[in-house]
């Protein structure tokens, strides 16, 4: 069949066709012709197998074969009409999951059972070729499989399931509270006995853990493409198993149709084995305190002290005869199978079928009219006892069918249990049962029902002989159920494994016999530590506190442990939200060291960060650059990353007071240009900034706007590590503010003194334009009276107005600005100076900025530094503190 390729999913022909002679996944084949094909959790594409669309998680493991038809849909994605075929030229990346069989929703209808409780929890799938998650501060995070998952029947209940899960919750140490593990949005610790974890630190020791044991599912094995859970198990027989009977006559050891009523199956022959019940009436008389009493004329039943019995219609099970009286009523009490008594039977006249468990008998003869019967044991073996038959009846309810062991069934397939170049020397594999175990009599009684399995298996290398295995499954329940088996082989190999029941299906709408093939595990060598990793291994069963239908995640709220800063120095590991540890820790995973970081100003800005509870709370699992992830956790405290003499120094903008250069015509090799950016209409006027929410730990968006913003046009943010929505908008309102606020650009050119500047640096500009700051050089210098005589290279020009006047250190850095005060035109005088200028020549003299305190000079933040011949360019953005006046505001 053709694997076709379709622009969409209306009507229309196939871009493409292709064809196959291999059996393989579908992720497989998109691999073989995709060169681009890559991970993506919500693909553009669909696909279609005989018309079943085949989950993407599934792809993976999903294998088609070159008889089935595939259909491959283009679907728009992301908002984008992805238009491609199979060359697909487009990166089409997808997630490759480890799924386990799932239960089918199966339609409710009045009278049926339970589903089972499945366990369905899951951790995040597994990505191929990705980082291992790291975790900075505290995150909730849905860990990474380790492992398949290995899922199993309940021994002590059928009806639920447990699942292990082997999961990465990160690279690194990390502080879990129990309370903050969930599976779904139920804490662990709410489960009580239906869950169990334990978490392991980096490098620690697995060889004690079961749930780190690697259990390989076959893929071939499990749920299907028609909605059901497992291999349907199905059986041939040469004669139908079930007599077309409407009324039977019981009378010694014949039983016979009458004429008109139906008839036995042709072929029925003696030695044939048939499950026979059929009731008789019996008194059950209340013993109180003691056992329960059933009495009647038991001469058909023969019975005797310790026989295993089984009884069906009213008070239906298996029991010992605990004393038998013989008597005009003879009468028999009852233990169950272990040990303790029947006090609880329903009493008065009762319909009831007794006799030896399994209620099985032989044919000696048969006709389509009659059959002739001898009753075995429990055990299977002939009644040694001289049984008399059964008591003359006519029968309307009574159920005759062959036994299970009469029939064979076609067997389910053979499957190898473990990948190729593995062995194991362990299996497991599991039956289900999704219509429970059980046949309904016409009055409505609640019956044992009974179906045999047989497995067989043998080494794939040698081909040899089968080994089989035969287990029996009894029960009378309408709820689903289901049981793991497991097999210990006699060395190890690589087994082929394959599956049938013991007699038919059957076709009695009374009856649930349903039997299929659920999954197929092998045992391989897992590892048995991780290092580097905090692992966490989990057992939980589903059942009653945990739903079997709702998607289930397994999450953990995890706080990153790593060395902090103390009093200048490190302190011992501690769990942290800090943006400072994170950024040491981040430098230090490639190989600098302290002498490689600005530990000062990382200690200065850690001060600031604690104070203001600014954190970073960040999920690292995606391939980045140390940069991109140290600007992001810088990010969160409103700084950025620079390197500053060769150091990893932090650049934090914030309110300034404090000039660090002066920069003037004195000291330009190129003269100061403004460039204004003036208001437009459509500029933006709001802000929406993304992030995590720390309470939802869904993807929020703040609204940030300033009074008068209508938001017709916003501009749009995604914030990394900020999990407080008080301090996204803080930093959504900061980002409007510079909106509205930085709006002028400078450049300049000097020679070598712009290096004396970094990132941020926060510095005073000046140019020649009347009526700002004057630039000069200083020629002397004199102390006077009150202060300092300073004397400018150029005229001064005075205003109305205060007026002060800033120095240029040898250094570049400023000093003052100070209070000035008119001498002469080249004189003045100021109150104070922090450093003792020279004006002897040996070196360049300071230089001089004058102006009106208002416009003396042009406060700006440097924003590069270039080379530029024997120079360099500077470019810097005006400095406005209005920009700062929402980082400490609370949103309204």
């Amino acid at each position: 069949m053709p694997i076709e390729i379709y622009p969409s999913k209306l009507a229309g022909g196939p871009l493409e066709v292709h064809q196959t002679a291999e059996r393989m996944t579908l992720e497989q084949w998109l691999r073989a012709k995709v060169p681009s094909f890559e991970a993506r959790e919500a693909p553009p594409v669909s696909i279609s197998v005989n018309g079943c669309r085949v989950p993407h998680a599934c792809w993976g493991e999903f294998r088609f074969r070159p008889e089935d038809k595939v259909s491959i849909y283009i679907e728009p994605a992301g908002g984008e009409l992805v238009i491609a075929a199979v060359t697909l030229q487009a990166a089409v990346k997808f997630v490759t999951g480890l799924f386990m069989p799932k239960m089918p929703k199966l339609p409710s209808s009045p009278g049926q059972g339970d589903k089972l409780g499945e366990a369905n929890a899951k951790g995040n799938q597994v990505k191929i070729n990705t980082p291992i998650r790291e975790i900075a501060g505290r995150r909730k995070v849905y860990p990474d499989y380790l492992l398949p998952p290995r899922r199993y029947f309940d021994p002590a209940d059928p009806k639920a399931q447990w699942v292990d899960l082997m999961l990465c919750i990160g690279k690194g140490k990390y502080q879990i509270n129990s309370s903050e593990i969930q599976v779904g949005d139920t804490p662990i610790i709410s489960l009580g006995a239906d869950a169990e974890y334990t978490i392991y630190q980096p490098g620690a020791s697995l060889s004690a853990e079961p749930v780190a044991t690697w259990w390989h599912s076959a893929t071939e094995v499990g749920s299907t493409s028609s909605g059901t859970a497992g291999l349907e198990l199905r059986a041939t027989y040469e004669v139908e198993p079930v007599p077309t009977a409407t009324a039977y006559l019981f009378s010694g050891d014949t039983i016979t149709i009458p004429t008109g009523a139906g008839e036995f199956p042709d072929g029925w022959a003696a030695g044939m084995i048939a499950r026979i019940e059929v009731e008789y009436p019996y008194t059950v008389i209340d013993g109180g305190v003691n056992r329960d009493i059933i009495e009647a004329d038991l001469s058909q039943l023969q019975p005797f002290v310790g026989m295993q019995i089984e009884i069906v219609g009213d008070n239906a099970g298996l029991y010992e005869i605990e004393s038998y009286t013989p008597g005009s009523p003879d009468q028999i009490t009852l233990n169950y199978p272990d040990g303790s008594p029947v006090l609880d039977l329903l009493t008065g006249t009762r319909s009831m079928g007794i006799g030896y468990a399994g209620l099985r008998y032989r044919l000696t003869a048969a006709s389509i009219t009659a059959i002739s019967v001898e009753r075995l044991t429990d055990t299977g073996g002939t009644d040694p006892s001289t049984w008399p038959g059964f008591d003359p009846l006519t029968s309307y309810d009574a159920l005759i069918v062959l036994d299970a062991s009469t029939q064979e069934g076609d067997w389910a397939g053979p499957f190898a249990a473990c990948p190729s170049g593995e062995t194991t020397q362990q299996i497991e594999w599991d039956v289900f049962f999704p219509g429970g175990l059980i046949r309904i009599s016409s009055k409505g009684s609640l019956r044992f029902k009974d179906v045999t399995v047989e497995l067989q298996y043998r080494d794939m290398a040698t081909a040899g002989a089968w080994t089989s295995v035969t287990k029996n499954y009894s029960a009378k329940t309408l709820d689903q159920m289901g049981f793991t088996e497991a097999l210990t082989l006699p060395a190890a190999m690589r087994p082929e494994v394959r599956i049938r029941r013991i007699g038919a299906k059957s076709t009695d709408p009374n009856t649930q016999d349903t039997v299929q093939w659920y999954s197929l595990r092998s045992k391989l060598q897992g590892p048995t530590s991780y290092a580097g990793a905090t692992t966490i291994a989990l057992r939980l069963r589903g059942g009653h506190r945990l739903a079997s239908q709702s998607e289930q995640l397994v999450s953990v709220i995890a706080t990153r442990v790593l060395p902090v800063r103390n009093g200048g120095a490190w302190d011992i590991e501690t769990p942290t939200r800090g943006i400072a540890p994170w950024v040491a820790y981040v430098a230090k995973s490639i190989g600098y060291t302290d002498d490689d970081l600005d530990l000062d100003e990382l200690d200065r800005l850690d001060l600031i960060w604690q104070d203001r509870g600014d954190y970073f709370d960040a999920i690292v699992d995606a391939s980045s650059t140390v940069k991109e992830t140290l600007n992001d956790a810088l990010a969160a405290g409103f700084a950025e990353l620079t390197i500053n003499s060769g150091l990893i120094r932090p650049a934090r903008d914030e309110p300034r007071s404090t000039f660090e250069h002066m920069y003037t015509p004195q000291n330009m090799t190129e003269g100061l240009s403004r460039q204004f950016n003036a208001p437009q209409p459509d500029d933006f006027d709001g802000v929406d900034l993304e992030y995590t929410d720390g309470i939802t730990w869904q993807v929020e968006t703040v609204d940030c706007r300033l009074d008068g913003d209508i938001g017709r046009r916003v501009e749009k943010m995604k914030l990394e590590g900020v999990t407080d929505r008080t301090r996204a908008w803080r930093i959504g309102m900061r980002r409007r503010m510079e909106q509205k606020y930085r709006r002028t650009q400078y450049s300049w050119g000097t020679e070598l003194d712009a290096w004396n500047s970094g990132y941020l640096s926060y510095c005073a500009v000046a140019d020649d334009v009347p009526g700002y700051g004057q630039s000069a050089l200083l020629m002397g210098v004199e102390t006077v009276s009150g202060g300092y005589l300073l004397e400018s290279s150029e005229p001064l020009t005075w205003g109305d107005g205060s007026h002060v006047v800033a120095l240029r250190r040898p250094d570049g850095t400023l000093s003052g600005p100070y209070a000035a005060t008119r001498v002469d035109d080249y004189r003045l005088t100021v109150p104070a100076l922090d450093f003792t200028p020279d004006t002897g020549w040996g070196i360049e003299p300071p230089h001089l900025l004058f102006g009106p305190v208002t416009r003396w000079s042009y406060p700006v933040l440097i924003t590069s530094i270039s080379p530029s011949g024997d120079g360099a360019s500077v470019e810097a953005v005006g400095y406005d503190p209005r920009i700062y006046t929402y980082d400490d505001a609370t949103p309204a």
